[in-house]
């Protein structure tokens, strides 16, 4: 015979509720360029990720985690690099954002893009990346000097950049482009795109 447990009772009906909500959708879905990326599904406790899956249903049905109230689901959107389109890892100055920015045909990205590529075959001196003032050799700066090289891997569409402003600074990130006015802005903390 099953003993009544409480504790597992509550997490069954959090668990329902969050199911019967249904999928959310991530912070990023409409904006352009990003409607064709997979999706994956994150249980959250107290701002923490307990478990990931891209599926769901598979996600609400696990029991990985726990259900305890406070379980919350979200999700995002994955990038072609295979990382969240929105990234923040802690260290020891702050933290460390970037995000991914999609080069859409005919969108100013392209239009930033084709210059830069311009000029760099007339040997212009310019920064190596895309965004101006990316830290050298960091993740974001490697993948702006593939993506202007022409030496990426089948499926990717664009390139990452990095926040540039001061460790712990308020407000969202910021990135801005090495030529023209072209600024991009997400908010780490909440996965969201501002631009």
């Amino acid at each position: 015979m099953r003993r009544w447990d409480p504790v597992q009772e509550q997490g069954t009906r959090h668990q329902r509720r969050i199911a019967a909500a249904g999928a959310p959708e991530p912070p990023t879905a409409h904006v352009a360029g990003f409607e064709h990326y997979p999706r994956f599904y994150a249980k959250r406790r107290n701002g923490r990720v307990v478990d990931v899956d891209t599926s769901f249903d598979v996600l609400v049905r696990s029991a990985r985690g726990g259900w305890s109230a406070g379980t919350t689901v979200t999700a995002t959107h994955q990038a072609p690099d295979r990382h969240p389109v929105v990234v923040e890892e802690p260290t020891a100055g702050g933290h460390v954002s970037s995000r991914w920015v999609p080069e859409v045909p005919g969108g100013p990205v392209a239009q930033l893009v084709a210059a830069l590529r311009t000029l760099r075959a007339l040997d212009a001196s310019l920064a190596p990346g895309v965004q101006e003032g990316a830290a050298p050799g960091s993740a974001a700066q490697r993948s702006q000097q593939a993506w202007l090289d022409g030496e990426v891997r089948a499926g990717i569409d664009g390139f990452r950049v990095e926040c540039t402003l001061p460790a712990g600074h308020e407000g969202p990130c910021e990135a801005r482009a090495q030529l023209g006015d072209l600024v991009w802005r997400w908010d780490p903390r909440e996965q969201v795109v501002l631009d």
